[in-house]
């Protein structure tokens, strides 16, 4: 996609450089097709069924509207930190809350809190 040039100092006795040009070729123009079948839905097995739908609200910006997001990451430490630390500057700001995956993956916070 361009050029890079890159001047190097090393004292080491070995030195490793990879070089890589394009990744792919150019697609053809002209050509390609694919099948179309269909396939019928199985039928139902009455093995399952839908229970209930529950929208969570909360007094505070949605995350994904929000002009102003307070996020925190794992070095809170702990959910009890997260709350401590960030939901106080987060109602100051009126802000929605968000964290790190780290964060949610360490189950400070529930998932629909996860930025990025």
């Amino acid at each position: 996609a361009g050029n890079a040039i890159a001047i190097v100092q090393s004292a080491d006795p070995i030195k490793v450089i990879t070089v890589r040009s394009t990744g792919f070729d150019p697609v053809a123009a002209e050509g390609g097709s694919a099948s179309v079948e269909k396939i019928e839905a199985a039928a139902d097995t009455g093995i399952s069924q839908f229970v209930s739908r529950e929208v969570t609200k909360l007094d505070r910006p949605e995350l994904t509207s929000a002009h102003v997001i307070v996020s925190g990451g794992r070095g809170l430490g702990s959910g009890e930190n997260y709350t401590k630390v960030l939901e106080p500057l987060a109602d100051k700001l009126g802000a929605a809350m968000g964290a790190s995956r780290a964060a949610v993956d360490a189950g400070y916070v529930p998932n629909d809190y996860q930025v990025g």
